[in-house]
């Protein structure tokens, strides 16, 4: 290749490396300077070029490939994709983003919402709303939040902008800037999201098919490097592990034993339903336990709650009203009338039904999907067995279906899923026919990779 007019450089901001290389492909393409259909150099050239070792050079292609900018054909080389692949790539079938499907209980929501008088509305909408529920609010909060396994009192309750603010204002909480937490060595992004923003070092512990394995969280607590576990009790995004009441008691034991703090993401709670105890019931006295409607109700539907001890309420309150000083009057009052009425749970198990409707399709097309008792609107494929020549991801994004790689959510380099691994969203696609033209089109990539192997062997 020639390098044309492209003069590969880093810019020197506080961005990581990979970062800067991938906005320089970016901007290169951008300014003309990389054309479509170019080949790019090989990994190996771009870390002399750059300056910066073959690893991150190919955790910047990761990022180059996931916005689109960059196609890898095998045998031949990585290539600026062309204007009308790019154009394909934004009508793709899009199983990336873990959210729920807007018409199971959409016609539900809108007769709510019409159902409201305007004053009422309005003042939903542009009053002020507290952090802290009404009283009426947390009773009937705290009963549901029963039915699923999650201990609570009301003086403990405090609502939060969904899970995410709710897991900003933990760290917020436990966590100066600097230190460090523990969590699955795979974890849902916006955990890593924010533990970037808060200059926190992630320490992961191995998983298996059913979660954090309590043995290598002793061992990480016992190096005193960290005094924060943050966990997923169920459907953990990604993997769909869900921790079973044994090793729930035995993170908690852990925590207390070693004065550790817990951060619990029950999101996927609700839509599981069931009874086994929260792991923040085995040690509420050191536990932030967070759960909400996103995944029980609609994807937008931005209300949760977090019980936190009362040693931290002060600090945990502070944090919510720092990150958005309004709290969430509209979906507030929303919900009371949903608890009240009944509705809350007729919407999860409509979401409950749905969701297994499509889990069950889905393992019948793709053979890699790693089962589980519960399903929710998300399903980790397992690797294929054998060599792996280019990422699926990559050869998924080819053919018009966009996937979440296992890199996405690795907190390094030696997690315990398999790279060629990847998340898939069961509820992105609006209808069944969308998602199985999606999950056909992986099945026809597993299969080829089946074929490979065989030939090899």
């Amino acid at each position: 290749m020639t390098q044309g007019k492209w003069t590969p450089t880093i810019s020197s901001g506080s961005a990581p490396k990979y970062l800067a290389l991938a906005s320089s492909i970016e901007q290169a393409i951008e300014s003309g300077d990389l054309q479509p259909n170019e080949r790019l150099p090989t990994n190996r050239e771009l870390s002399q070029l750059f300056g910066v070792t073959i690893a991150t050079v190919t955790k910047a292609m990761a990022v180059a490939a996931r916005k689109g900018l960059i196609v890898a054909q095998v045998g031949s080389g990585t290539f600026v994709r062309g204007s009308s692949e790019r154009a394909a790539d934004a009508e793709a079938l899009d199983l990336s983003l873990n959210i729920l499907p807007d018409n199971i209980v959409g016609k539900e929501l809108a007769t709510l919402i019409q159902s409201q008088s305007p004053a009422l509305l309005a003042q939903s909408v542009f009053g002020y709303g507290s952090y802290v529920p009404t009283s009426s609010h947390a009773e009937r909060a705290v009963a549901w939040m029963s039915t699923f396994g999650a201990q609570a009192q009301v003086a403990h309750t405090l609502l939060t902008v969904g899970v995410h603010q709710g897991l900003m204002a933990a760290f917020h909480a436990l966590l100066n800037p600097g230190e460090s937490a523990i969590c699955e060595d795979v974890t849902y992004t916006g955990i890593k999201r924010i533990a970037s923003y808060r200059n926190v070092t992630l320490l992961g512990v191995r998983c298996d098919a059913s979660g954090m394995v309590p043995e290598d969280l002793e061992e990480r607590l016992k190096q005193g490097n960290a005094k924060v576990v943050v966990i997923t009790s169920a459907l953990h995004n990604p993997t769909t592990a869900t921790l079973p009441r044994a090793r729930r008691e035995a993170i908690a034991r852990l925590c207390r034993e070693h004065d550790a703090y817990l951060i619990e993401d029950g999101i996927n709670m609700p839509l599981m339903g069931g009874q086994i105890p929260s792991v923040s019931s085995f040690a509420p006295e050191r536990s932030i336990f967070l759960t909400g409607y996103s995944k029980c109700v609609s994807s937008g539907f931005r209300l949760g709650y977090a019980v936190v001890p009362p040693a931290l309420l002060d600090t945990f309150h502070e944090a919510l009203v720092s990150t958005q000083w309004i709290g969430p009057r509209l979906y507030a009052d929303m919900a009371e009338q949903m608890l009240a009425s009944g509705l809350i749970d007729e919407f999860a198990r409509a979401h409950r039904t749905e969701a297994r409707v499509r889990y069950e399709r889905a393992s019948r097309i793709l053979t890699g999907i790693r089962p589980t008792a519960t399903p929710g609107y998300h399903a980790w494929v397992d690797a294929p067995a054998g060599p792996v020549g280019e990422n699926i991801a990559m050869q998924a994004l080819r053919l018009g279906v966009k996937v979440s790689p296992a890199a996405h959510f690795a907190v390094s380099a030696d997690a315990s899923v398999p790279g060629a691994s990847y998340r898939i969203s069961l509820g992105a696609c609006q209808n069944l026919a969308d998602l199985e033209r999606a999950l056909t089109i992986l099945a026809g990539i597993e299969a080829q990779h089946q074929s490979i192997v065989s030939t090899l062997i």
